[in-house]
């Protein structure tokens, strides 16, 4: 109880709720999982020519790292690029990333996907080497305005879990061994470094590409 007061809320029914949450988040990292579920998390136009998708672990310093050049790129090609966020959570070396997971997938259900996003990612140094993060990661997601019992519901829900583990696998499928892992149509990067240096050709190189397959019909 210490450790809501300390770095959440004061208040009998704030911190009863919280502790709800809690508890609804550790049932669902022992839940089994269901069929695979879930909400997209993307930004930009649903019908851009290059999709650029993010396998990524909110834990890793690297994912967190890594936003600045794919902000950077979209800006660049406001009009071609769908970006995708994937989970991706390495859940040996990083204790709370598949609980930041969880929460943030049951954030996309409410529309608030990227608002937790960004919040996790900002205070990244702030919880992700404390003994017991989970209260600092459920203010964060009470702290974007999310809707408390259907947070509850949604992470009781083991699709909510299946979901996530199901994104990881899919990422293992493409070869992804660690993150942050891009792909860019069919390109695969690793880290902001390669992104940075490679994103904005290969961004031109597909659009060229696309261009001269619409001249040849």
């Amino acid at each position: 109880m210490r450790l809501f007061k300390r770095y959440l809320f004061t208040g009998s029914g704030l911190v009863a709720i919280l502790i709800g949450l809690v508890l609804a988040v550790r049932l669902a990292q022992g839940t089994p999982g269901g069929e695979k579920t879930g909400y997209p998390k993307r930004k930009g136009p649903n019908g851009a020519p290059v999709h650029v998708i993010v396998y990524s672990d909110f834990q890793c310093p690297a994912c967190a790292g890594v936003r600045e050049p794919v902000e950077i790129l979209r800006n660049q090609f406001p009009d071609s690029i769908l970006l995708e966020f994937r989970h991706f959570p390495l859940e040996r070396p990083h204790r709370w990333a598949l609980t930041a997971a969880l929460l943030t997938e049951c954030a996309a259900g409410q529309g608030k996907f990227w608002e937790l996003h960004d919040q996790i990612y900002a205070q990244q140094a702030n919880w992700a080497n404390e003994a017991d993060a989970l209260p600092l990661l459920v203010g964060y997601a009470h702290g974007v305005g999310l809707e408390v019992r259907s947070l509850e519901r949604c992470l009781a829900d083991s699709k909510t879990l299946a979901h996530v583990r199901a994104e990881r696998a899919a990422g293992e499928a493409r070869q992804v061994r660690s993150t942050p892992t891009i792909f860019i149509n069919s390109h695969r990067l690793v880290g902001a470094p390669e992104l940075a240096a490679e994103g904005r050709k290969l961004v031109l190189q597909e659009l060229g590409r696309l261009d001269a397959g619409e001249e040849a019909r």
